[in-house]
C-alpha cells in the first residue's frame, strides 16, 4: 500500500514500476497452462522436460504452433553456461 501513497515517496521510498503484460507471452502461458503446466514450477528445468517427455505427439504440435504463432525476443534465447554471455544468445527458431 505504501508504494501509491505521495507521502511515501516524499519520505524516500521509491515507486515500482509495473511491467505490462505481453500478449504473445500470455497466449503461451494460457497454453502452457492448458496442457498442464504448473506456472510456479516453469522456471524449473527438470520439471519442463518430464513434463514434455509426457506430452502426446500432437500437444506438442499444439506447443510448437504457439511459441511460432506468439513469437517474442524471450522465447529465441538460448542460454550459454558461458560466463562471456550472461544473458544468452538470439537464435532463430524457423
Amino acid at each position: 500500500m505504501a508504494k501509491y501513497s505521495p507521502f511515501a515517496e516524499k519520505a524516500g521510498m521509491q515507486k515500482i514500476a509495473q511491467q505490462q503484460t505481453v500478449e504473445g507471452i500470455s497466449a503461451v502461458s494460457k497454453v502452457l497452462l492448458e496442457l498442464g503446466f504448473d506456472a510456479q514450477l516453469l522456471a524449473s528445468e527438470r520439471y519442463v522436460m518430464a513434463k514434455l517427455e509426457s506430452l502426446q505427439p500432437e500437444q506438442i504440435k499444439e506447443l510448437k504452433a504457439a511459441f511460432i504463432k506468439n513469437s517474442h525476443t524471450r522465447f529465441r534465447r538460448e542460454f550459454a553456461a558461458s560466463r562471456h554471455q550472461p544473458f544468452g544468445k538470439v537464435v532463430d527458431l524457423c
